[in-house]
């Protein structure tokens, strides 16, 4: 790749901070990861993050240099979104294309080559006054239309695109929102590196919740929040799944400098800047449209309502728009909005949804009465030929018409007069049916037929039979001169429609009943199908792999572009064991094979308290301690002491930031800042610091406290281990196998993180590192002395082959479900080490899945509180549209749990009624059983069968409990905190009658409550305000005194009065 260096004019060589950020704005870029090399104390670093779209990392060589620059930042309270490491000089710790600018006041040791690869395309380089670009790759493309471009052909020229086997970033929010109603992405497009897209952001916990819909955009490499606009009306998101409205996606189209979208149902076309999503122009006359193109510098628009007829069981739409009583195309020069010309349908010809195409000078499109094409400068009607289309659809349904410059190609349904769900619409009047699965009346997957027309004349040239995907339109993709068609994907002669091959798009068996409920994608590689997971077909050599540990979203699907994979986040129970949650961008194997390639440099680095005499006499624990996370090995969340019968505010410490639970051991209490990578301790009698460590990456979850050390991992990749008493380094240990970060959840986290929280069971310290065992080589388990951080062991779990990357993790046999998982804390019962469902024996070998212990589907930090998730006691778990469910009647389960030898008490639904989608069944309680002796096994679960329940009565059972973000259990007593349930429910629907009360409540706006209850009754015993709303199983108790994180930053510690 020929690099281009620029001397730009006005640029001299950068000696000072204002040359760097003056530097930096010239640059233009709006956001995203901006690297500065030997940052020196940091205060340049820092002045580097422009905007809260910026993350900003000093790298320097030296290691004093670093720790003092972490202090400096820490103490001016920007540690997190600016952050510094050590680095060789050489190398950059980062994945390929991830950082839009590297800067340095001075010349740099780094080479060429390395600045290159880390730089995404159009990123900057700024180096002692020069600057370098990256150009934009020819070999990846852009996907700046619902089906790729305006010619509806939903092919990426991308080569570079592959099997996804690696992170390039993942972002909020990590689940959608239903499985049975309307998803929560609607729509996704990028270009010139930024990604667009309309997501509903309402709380997880409740479907009843109204959505909160909005415009998003994000860089398109890193995948870091640029801007965003509120969307106040939108599609009622009680609707069905899988039903529409087809045009949703298509509301959104870019051209690269813009974004053209309709910010609500019944709003105009508004062009957004790209960069800043300002408003540029909001366009007259534009008011309902529904289907959005951009190519050639002209807007072509669908105005008019495409679902002016409709019914069925799966409609649902509060405060939508009356529909029009026209529908119309209109084309508007995109740059001054001035109407170029207008073609309004008469009522017998009913524009069909979907169908408007544009290619060089041609629009094309079908309405009941045929296929059309304009003259897209002047809307001269070139032609039309006559095709009938059914009077009655589903609403997934439309045809798909995709143009190339000499052959039009449209697949629609048959029309069979014989038959009332398939007559045509003569009269131009189309209903819908708004359902997921039948309606009474109407043809759920029909016959098809792809007809090929000539662009020119409009005469049919050849046809072929073809079928809708599951609940969603025909796939047409041409390659080259080759038209493939589903849903067999038969491959045809662009011209003549001959033969030309069928392409073998199965391979390995899938645990999964029917193809998703989206469209395929594809680039000129690769068939991307959604039978599963992201399956991936050559053109040339048929089927490679499932890949059933991601997929898309509902509706959309998923979006192939800028190299990389797009899978918005699902709200799928199938797979959940395995499946990554989050937006999700993939790239493919980054190495020459798929298996971890572990550094040759020392992994255990000492620090400047390894071996100090201080560490050998350390105190013993005793059983009134709380010196892990949920206090012990079994994450139990059950103290040994009593509280108080009345409490009162000892001490509050104010910390900041998004904390941890905190962890107790005689006079020190630890708790981490999870986001300014921090661990505090405090004295457990009043509050007062007694030191901070500020550590290279997140600390996601508490700390262990052991013989004198505090011992915690780190989201780059390493493990801490710290002295008790001034929090000096002992020793650190790199887990994970390389340096190379990506952008998570809007900070840089190793390929391969390691839990805060980690194991030191029976005196060996257990270690994860990795996110899954299907991705950057899979996890690995440690398995290390905690006094030493010597390595004594590990365990390598992937279900890849590591040489060829091929898939070795078995699916099914029976129901959604694969070998493998992801990555959570580590928990034990002094025999086994257990990951999720997964089971390991002391040597760090895998075991048959036979000990029910305590863990959860989603993971034990997943405060999200999706709807087909839970925590439980068992062995194992179910997966799929009802077997996530199944769990629940055989084990004791909840939002959170605490548990002792013989009872279980928590927080959660009291049923599980409805396991397709789990929102019928949304009664909260609190309350105490008998602990199973053993939970079901997995053909039990699969099978919906009771398996063994002993005691599974509730021995008390509250429903008027608060929200329980916070629970403990005492040898007596429960306690409790969160903010108060306030929502009422609509009994006619799911949702509450009264919206803001009900939110007000579940956010803590209305206040928050520290609730002690009688462990043996459910009863009240005391309750007292608390000042925010918890940290979720933010809470511990230790020698009679209880401590709270509160998510406003701050730790307060109650006892007796």
């Amino acid at each position: 790749m020929k690099h281009l260096w620029l001397i730009l004019a006005l640029l001299v060589p950068a000696t000072g901070s204002a040359d760097l950020v003056s530097s930096l704005r010239d640059t233009g870029v709006p956001g995203g990861l901006v690297v500065h090399l030997e940052c020196g104390d940091g205060t340049d670093t820092a002045k580097l993050r422009l905007s809260d779209s910026f993350l900003a990392q000093g790298l320097a060589t030296n290691e004093a240099e670093v720790r003092s620059a972490r202090e400096n930042l820490r103490a001016r309270g920007i540690y997190g979104p600016v952050s510094v490491r050590q680095f060789n000089g050489q190398n950059l710790p980062y994945v390929d294309n991830l950082v839009n600018v590297i800067v340095s006041a001075g010349p740099t040791t780094v080479p060429e080559r390395e600045l290159m690869r880390v730089l995404c395309p159009l990123g900057v380089a700024l180096i002692n006054g020069q600057t370098l670009i990256k150009p934009w790759p020819a070999a990846i493309d852009e996907w700046r239309h619902f089906l790729h471009g305006p010619d509806n052909n939903a092919v990426a020229r991308d080569a570079v695109i592959d099997q996804p086997r690696s992170i390039q970033w993942i972002a909020e929010p990590r689940w959608g929102r239903s499985h049975e109603e309307l998803a929560s992405m609607s729509a996704c497009v990028t270009a010139k590196g930024k990604l667009f897209y309309i997501v509903d952001e309402a709380p997880l916990v409740s479907i009843r919740f109204l959505g909160q819909w909005k415009l998003r955009a994000q860089d398109a490499f890193n995948g870091m929040p640029l801007w965003e606009r509120s969307i106040p009306l939108w599609s009622d998101h009680l609707r069905h799944f899988r039903a529409g409205p087809v045009h949703l996606p298509r509301r959104l189209a870019t051209d690269g400098d813009r974004v053209y979208v309709t910010l609500g149902l019944d709003a105009p076309v508004t062009a957004l800047s790209a960069t800043t999503g300002e408003t540029i122009h909001t366009y007259a006359g534009t008011k309902r449209t529904e289907e959005i193109l951009v190519d050639n510098g002209r807007l072509y628009l669908a105005i008019g309502t495409s679902e002016a007829n409709r019914l069925g069981g799966g409609l649902s739409a509060r405060n939508e728009p009356a529909p029009t009583d026209f529908q119309a195309i209109a084309v508007l020069d995109a740059a001054t909005g001035r109407e170029l010309w207008s073609q309004r349908f008469p009522k017998a010809e009913f524009l069909l949804p979907l169908t408007l195409a544009a290619k060089g000078d041609n629009l094309f499109c079908q309405t009941t009465v045929g296929v059309h094409c304009f003259d897209a400068r002047t809307g001269r009607e070139r032609w039309r030929t006559p095709r009938p289309t059914p009077a009655k659809r589903m609403s997934f349904s439309a045809p798909t018409l995709v143009a190339t410059d000499e052959v039009v190609l449209c697949a629609d349904r048959v029309v069979d007069e014989r038959d009332p769900a398939q007559g045509s619409a003569r009269d131009g009047s189309v209903t819908w049916a708004v359902h997921g699965w039948e309606e009474p009346g109407f043809a759920r997957k029909p016959k098809n037929e792809l007809v090929a027309y000539s662009a020119q004349t409009g005469r049919p040239l050849w046809t072929v039979p073809c079928s809708e995907g599951y609940n969603s339109p025909v796939d047409v993709f041409v390659v080259g001169d080759t038209v493939w068609v589903g849903s067999d994907f038969t491959g045809y002669d662009l011209q003549t429609g001959a033969l030309r091959t069928a392409l073998v798009w199965k391979g390995a068996p899938v645990a999964m009943a029917h193809h998703r409920c989206y469209r395929d994608k594809a680039t000129e590689k690769f068939l991307l199908t959604g039978r599963s997971g992201i399956e991936l077909v050559s053109f040339q050599d048929g089927w490679l792999g499932n890949n059933s540990w991601v997929r898309g979203t509902c509706q959309y699907g998923i979006m192939p572009s800028n190299g990389l994979l797009y899978a918005p986040p699902n709200a799928c129970a199938c797979f959940n064991k395995v499946k990554l949650q989050g937006f999700l961008a993939l790239a493919p194997q980054r190495g020459s094979k798929p298996q971890m390639t572990f550094a040759p440099a020392p992994a255990l680095t000492r620090g400047p308290a390894w071996g100090t005499a201080d560490l050998s006499q350390a105190a013993a624990p005793t059983p009134a301690d709380w010196p892990a996370y949920r206090h012990d090995a079994a994450r139990s969340g059950t103290a040994a002491t009593n509280l108080p019968t009345s409490l009162r505010r000892s001490w509050t410490a104010t910390l900041g930031g998004k904390l941890t639970q905190p962890v107790v051991s005689g006079e020190t209490t630890v708790v981490a800042a999870t986001d300014t990578h921090t661990v505090y301790a405090l004295e457990t009698a009043t509050g007062k610091e007694r030191w901070h460590y500020t550590a290279s990456g997140r600390i996601d979850s508490a700390p262990t406290i052991y013989q004198g050390r505090v011992l915690f991992g780190t989201g780059d990749g390493f493990v801490y281990c710290l002295r008790a008493t001034d929090g000096a380094l002992v020793w650190r240990f790199r887990a994970a196998p390389q340096e190379q970060l990506a952008n998570v959840y809007g900070q840089l986290e190793s390929l391969w993180p390691v839990s805060g929280a980690v194991l030191v069971q029976n005196d060996v310290l257990y270690v994860l590192a990795g996110r899954s065992s299907y991705v950057d080589g899979g996890l690995v388990l440690y398995r290390l002395n905690p006094l030493t951080g010597a390595e004594l062991g590990r365990t390598s779990l992937y279900h890849l082959d590591p040489e060829t990357g091929k898939q070795l993790g078995k699916e099914g046999p029976k129901g959604f479900d694969m070998e493998g998982t992801l990555a959570d804390v580590l928990s034990g019962d002094g025999e086994s080490v257990f990951l999720k469902h997964v089971r390991f024996d002391a040597s760090g070998q895998q075991a048959a899945p036979t000990v029910p212990h305590l863990f959860s589907i989603g993971g034990f930090l997943g405060e999200e509180w999706f709807v087909r998730s839970y925590w439980l006691i068992g062995t194992d778990v179910a997966t799929g549209w009802g077997g996530w469910a199944n769990a629940a009647a055989n084990a004791p389960f909840g939002r959170i749990l605490s548990f002792d030898d013989s009872r279980v008490c928590g927080y959660g639904r009291i049923t599980i009624s409805s396991g397709a989608t789990g929102h019928k069944a949304d009664a909260y309680h609190l309350f105490a059983r008998n602990r199973d002796s053993a939970g079901p096994t997995p053909a039990e679960q699969r099978r919906g069968q009771p398996g063994k329940q002993p005691g599974k009565a509730f021995l008390w059972s509250n429903p008027d409990s608060l929200i329980v973000r916070a629970l403990v259990l005492t040898p007596d007593q429960l306690a409790v905190a969160g903010p108060p349930d306030l929502g009422k429910k609509d009994t006619a629907r799911l949702s509450f009658t009264n919206e803001s009360e009900a939110l007000a409540g579940f956010t803590g706006a209305a206040g928050c409550f520290l609730r002690l209850v009688s462990a043996a009754s459910g009863t009240t015993l005391s309750e007292y305000p608390l000042s925010a709303r918890p940290v979720f199983d933010g809470m511990s108790v230790a020698e009679s005194r209880l401590f709270i994180a509160l998510q406003d930053g701050t730790v307060e510690c109650w006892g007796g009065g």
